[in-house]
């Protein structure tokens, strides 16, 4: 029934044509009594309706709009979903930020996640379904939308409301022309825009990407009005055939950054190289878990590792190259680093190198302008010091970030490097630790380092004297440490209080999980523990004390 003083006349089934008009009319033209009654009324009767038609939607105003899709989404009204998509105002409908925001209707610990993920892709489909729709048809009455985002972006236009989406518009809409209302004959074309990751087949996560294979192979069916660009792409799967065959539907120029984190064999690194070659415009690529392990024929091991590393060496386009756990960099960073590119930032961990290698990077043009510089994980003990002189002394006026941990560095070697080191003028960050330095030198780099002017934060190792009988072992001696700790502090006290610096007693290869002391304004040591890199494992032993001594513990 309505409330006292609002009239039934007027109101129209929701699949008439007049039934937007209706509601926009007598929104904002009702008496005070009675506006909101009317207005729910009639929003209940079109969330409810099973024959709404899109062009009943066309006239509606673009807040009533929304608020209406955000009811009919939340309230799982797929079959008015299916039909409003069709009529959707905005050029951009940011997808996969609305699915985050629905929430589970059991607080079930085990079963609450899989109810949601199950609602929302039979909601996905139903939208899918209504964009099928408007592509198959010859004329489009006011279709605007361009651009399905699944990326997590423009969360403010479903919790702050439309005018949150001026930054879509500004960034999505590709022409004046396209978001003008009128008919469209040329056949229209969807961009969809997505951030994609193939992660390990197992239970956990096989829900979480029923929603990404969904729109996959939706895509690939349609690839000649539906255009996929994904930035961003991350493998962590041995599924290697399954998911070129996904990366079939994706504009594989569009890939800007690629996370490849895996351990295949042969023929699946053989069959991925073409699809590598296609993504020209890679700008990021990280590498990682390439152990020798899986292949059977050490000739084979040779002949595919060279391939790749061709491959790797006609990327134009890279500028930031991070390799990690990778078997074949062995003598071969020549083959590599040829083009005439110059990268931006390159990282090589726990991958072997010969001296040649180090060489090949002081002198190829890959490296002249590299702003970030990380060597990890592997010995440079046997290495002319004069090499790792040249290198710096090329990269003193670009050097923003430089890592030098656990590469076995000597105090030789450290006190070789001193002089170009203290040239790099835009240096930012240092890290030099997991590596054997003497109190004495570790002050003499600490004097050198704080004298740039750039230099805001330095991490060092624990120098000899904090460990018993001078051998460096998984822990430092308490008592030598707290001697160790009171020099360093009032060195640096004098020479400059402001900067950051930290001195790592233990790292973890397992969890990249790091014990820290940072030097305090007022020359105290606070410690820390902070994960330094992204790891997907973590040590029970390291972080709970619960499972065995708190190595922490000074």
């Amino acid at each position: 029934m309505l409330s006292p003083g609002a009239s039934s006349q007027g109101l129209v089934l929701p699949g008439s044509r007049n039934s937007a008009t209706f509601i926009c009319t007598r929104f904002f033209r009702m008496t005070t009594q009675s506006p909101l009654t009317l207005y729910e009324l009639t929003k209940q009767s079109l969330l409810n309706s099973e024959t709404i038609a899109s062009t009943a939607l066309h006239d509606l105003p673009s807040m009533i709009f929304h608020e209406i899709f955000m009811e009919a989404f939340m309230g799982e009204h797929n079959e008015v979903l299916k039909v409003m998509v069709q009529a959707w105002p905005f050029p951009c409908l940011p997808l996969r930020t609305l699915m985050t925001l629905r929430k589970p209707k059991t607080p079930h610990p085990q079963f609450g996640e899989i109810t949601l993920q199950q609602r929302n892709l039979r909601t996905l489909q139903a939208l899918l379904d209504g964009i099928d729709i408007q592509l198959s048809q010859k004329v489009h009455h006011r279709w605007r939308l361009q651009v399905l985002d699944w990326r997590d972006v423009h969360r403010d236009f479903w919790t702050v409301g439309p005018r949150a989406m001026r930054a879509a518009y500004s960034e999505h809409s590709s022409s004046k022309e396209a978001g003008k209302p009128g008919l469209r004959k040329k056949k229209p074309t969807l961009t969809i825009f997505a951030h994609l990751c193939f992660e390990a087949w197992s239970r956990s996560c096989a829900l979480h990407d029923e929603l990404q294979l969904c729109l996959l192979k939706w895509a690939r069916k349609r690839k000649a009005s539906v255009h996929l660009s994904s930035e961003k792409v991350m493998i962590k799967s041995d599924t290697v055939f399954k998911i070129l065959k996904l990366l079939h539907a994706v504009q594989l120029d569009s890939i800007q950054e690629l996370d490849l984190s895996i351990d295949w064999g042969q023929e699946n690194m053989k069959a991925f190289v073409p699809l590598l070659r296609k993504m020209t415009k890679l700008h990021t690529f990280h590498f990682s878990s390439l152990s020798p392990e899986v292949y059977t024929s050490s000739g084979k091991n040779k002949w595919h590792s060279r391939i790749y590393a061709f491959h790797l060496g006609q990327m134009q386009s890279l500028r930031e190259l991070h390799i990690d756990h990778v078997f074949f960099l062995e003598g071969t960073l020549h083959k590599i680093f040829r083009s005439q590119t110059p990268l931006k930032a390159l990282s090589l961990s726990s991958s072997p190198l010969k001296e040649s290698d180090l060489k090949h990077l002081a002198h190829c043009s890959s490296t002249c302008q590299l702003k970030s510089l990380s060597l990890r994980k592997f010995s440079m003990k046997s290495f002319n010091p004069e090499i790792l002189q040249a290198l710096l002394d090329k990269l003193a006026c670009t050097l923003e970030t430089l890592v030098l941990e656990h590469c076995d560095i000597t105090d030789a070697q450290f006190l070789a490097i001193l002089p170009p080191l203290s040239c790099c003028s835009q240096l930012k960050t240092f890290s030099c630790y997991g590596n054997p330095i003497s109190l004495g030198v570790l002050q003499v780099l600490l004097h050198e380092c704080t004298a740039l002017s750039q230099l805001t934060q330095g991490l060092y190792p624990a120098p000899l004297e904090s460990y018993e009988s001078k051998i460096p072992t998984k822990f430092v001696h308490p008592e030598k440490f707290h001697q160790v700790c009171a020099k360093l502090a009032q060195v640096l006290m004098h020479i400059r209080p402001s900067l950051l610096v930290q001195i790592c007693t233990y790292s973890c290869d397992w969890c990249m999980l790091c014990q820290l002391y940072t030097l305090e304004p007022n020359g105290n040591w606070e410690i820390t523990e902070e994960y330094l890199y992204r790891s997907w494992f973590r040590c029970d032993s390291c972080v709970n004390p619960l499972f065995g001594d708190h190595i922490f513990l000074l």
